[in-house]
């Protein structure tokens, strides 16, 4: 198994080229950003595929790497997704659009981002003759049992749980390496057959660099500002907690006044503003939607404690947001429920506190007792910054990847005789 150590990024093949696939519109992603600029800079060639309804030119330069974009209808592109696992439209269409490229392009390796893009991408490795790279952003199977449209009428019509564990199973296997966000992942993958050695796990991470170059709003700041702000930022699905969240609140404010700020946005908000309205809550929760990344900091910023009350399942025991790491970053003290991975981090670094999911009388306690409690709040972002500084960021991270695709670029040096 690859994690993550100290190289040195000078020396790297330059010629070696790594196409990627991705069906979302790009940018933003964080996560595909961080690789592509990174390994840009390790002295790969990246090229981005984006198969999705994303209606910007179809060729651009951004940060070093070329994004290649192939506009797909949003309708589309969900029914092929959702259809995926029954239906093989998705990979056909994934397939055919990594020949044509390939034929012009001449990549060493297709690097495809989640599940369920993979098996286009493994059936054109085969026909091109170059390796499959699957980095599993999350464990796909288990979020088709959380997702609002794989859960609900008619999307759960197409969704076969058995059939997706075979796929994934055959997939991962198939893949010359699989790349996973925790360890926990990692053990997975071995246990479903991969080899440890090509396992590399990469964990979502705060890349430093980036993160302080976005702005600072102080309009945002002093808008949000309050006796006790508590500030969620993410997408707002049902395994994100917030129904669980939101059912707290008039514990707290039994207790101390508080002002709950959401920033995110998803299929559930109306459900969620409705729950807030029968709780009587409105006046302390405020919806912010959708909001570009660089914004979010200053969200963060106007905060006295930020949280993570993620549902506990397979799902969010084997994932790590990047807000965990943002909330960090930013010296603030943070609750957590008591999904696997996060709470090991929580605990180990003594950066905030963890409830057991559903449990109000807990989550009610831990709100409460940050708020009396302003020193140890201070403490407790203190040793969350000083983790991610040591340990929880992107340059640590994302070594594990740089010297996955060196071995993979020196393996085909030696194969094809060059070098």
């Amino acid at each position: 198994m690859i994690f993550p150590s100290e190289l040195d990024l000078t020396e790297s093949p330059k010629t070696f080229r790594i196409l990627m696939v991705l069906d979302q519109s790009f940018p933003p992603d964080i996560r595909v950003e961080n690789e592509a600029t990174s390994l840009v800079k390790a002295g790969f060639e990246v090229t981005l595929l984006v198969l999705a309804p994303d209606i910007r030119q179809s060729t651009e330069k951004y940060k070093g790497f070329t994004i290649i974009r192939k506009h797909v209808p949003q309708k589309l592109c969900n029914w092929m997704r959702g259809l995926s696992g029954a239906f093989p439209i998705l990979s056909w269409f994934i397939t055919c659009q990594i020949q044509k490229l390939h034929k012009h392009y001449s990549f060493d390796v297709i690097h495809a981002h989640d599940l369920y893009m993979c098996g286009g991408a493994l059936k054109a490795g085969e026909r091109v003759g170059i390796p499959v790279v699957a980095d599993l952003h999350e464990v796909w199977v288990s979020v088709l049992t959380q997702y609002t449209w794989s859960t609900r009428f008619p999307g759960k019509l197409f969704i076969n749980i058995r059939r997706w564990k075979t796929l994934e199973k055959i997939w991962a296997s198939k893949a010359t390496k699989v790349v996973v966000i925790t360890e926990d992942m990692a053990t997975r993958y071995i246990q479903l057959g991969c080899s440890t050695k090509d396992v590399c796990v990469l964990p979502n991470t705060v890349n430093i660099e980036t993160f302080d170059n976005y702005p600072v709003k102080d309009v945002i700041i002093q808008t949000h500002q309050s006796e006790f702000t508590l500030v969620y930022a993410g997408t707002i699905n049902p395994h994100r907690g917030l129904g669980f969240l939101l059912d707290v609140i008039p514990l707290v404010l039994s207790h101390c006044s508080v002002r709950l700020v959401i920033v995110g946005d998803g299929r559930i908000r109306p459900e969620l503003e409705a729950q807030a309205k029968s709780l009587g809550i409105l006046d302390h929760v405020i919806f912010e939607g959708w909001k570009p990344q660089a914004e979010i900091k200053s969200y963060i910023l106007s905060s006295d404690a930020c949280l993570l009350p993620l549902l506990k399942c397979e799902h969010t025991d084997t994932i790590v947001p990047h807000k965990l790491f943002h909330y960090m970053y930013l010296k603030r003290s943070l609750i957590t429920t008591d999904c696997t991975y996060i709470k090991h981090i929580v605990e180990t670094t003594e950066c905030g506190l963890v409830v057991p999911y559903g449990d109000h009388k807990a989550m009610a306690s831990s709100i409460i007792e940050l708020y009396n409690h302003p020193e140890r709040r201070k403490q407790m972002g203190a040793n969350g910054h000083r983790a991610v500084l040591e340990r929880y960021n992107w340059g640590h991270s994302v070594q594990s990847l740089i010297q996955m695709y060196r071995s993979m670029a020196e393996e085909s040096r030696r194969e094809t005789g060059s070098g």
